[in-house]
């Protein structure tokens, strides 16, 4: 059955995913900092989604997101991550208001708006000379690359995964989103595929995937 949540109970399930992106453990007051709330606020958003079967949590304890919770969390994340890169790169809106205007879309656009702004996002950043000269003045001085650039032992922070699909969901599922450092462990004679450690994990991608993947080198 389809869940109906509020848009700030969506919210408060997009942060906690986040958070356990960062951390094994989720307390009240970890979400309470990151939503910039009192715990009452904290607890009552808790309670429904307990209710809703998207987290787990007992009184005093920890909060953990049910496989439910995980896969809402991610749907919602990824509807932030496409508007906000048709704001930011495709628009060339500066990153703070992009970030806020997304969240402001997020809750309110059709799927069937969001799936073309997707296909209209990747089309320009693909082949459009507008995206290169948005993206060249974005990052010019910044030391941002795609991650297909690094050689064997470099290391590097994402900033964002371009495109949509398969690869996407697979950095999201080893927890990937913007801020994650990855280490490149190997190149093929070829520059094909590229090995990858990431939060513990070794990950296998073509050139083509890593060509998809922002970073800035550290």
């Amino acid at each position: 059955m389809e869940r109906t949540l509020t848009e700030s109970v969506e919210d408060y399930l997009q942060d906690i995913f986040l958070l356990s992106l960062d951390r094994k453990i989720v307390r009240l007051k970890d979400i309470a900092k990151k939503r910039g709330v009192k715990m009452p606020s904290v607890v009552n958003a808790i309670r429904v989604l307990s209710e809703n079967k998207l987290v787990e949590h007992e009184k005093y304890g920890y909060v953990m997101l049910t496989d439910a919770g995980v896969e809402i969390a991610k749907r919602i994340y990824e509807r932030h991550e496409t508007i906000y890169r048709f704001l930011h790169d495709v628009l060339g809106v500066k990153e703070e208001i992009a970030e806020e205007d997304a969240h402001k879309m997020e809750h309110d656009l059709h799927n069937e708006t969001l799936e073309s702004l997707a296909r209209f996002t990747m089309l320009v950043e693909q082949h459009s000379d507008i995206f290169n000269s948005n993206h060249n003045k974005s990052t010019k001085g910044e030391g941002y690359m795609t991650l297909g650039k690094l050689k064997k032992g470099d290391e590097a922070e994402i900033i964002k995964v371009n495109g949509t699909g398969s690869l996407k969901t697979r950095l999201l599922d080893m927890g990937a989103v913007p801020g994650t450092r990855v280490r490149v462990e190997r190149v093929a004679p070829l520059g094909d595929p590229i090995e990858i450690s990431i939060k513990g994990y070794h990950l296998s991608l073509r050139k083509a995937e890593a060509d998809q993947i922002i970073v800035k080198e550290l």
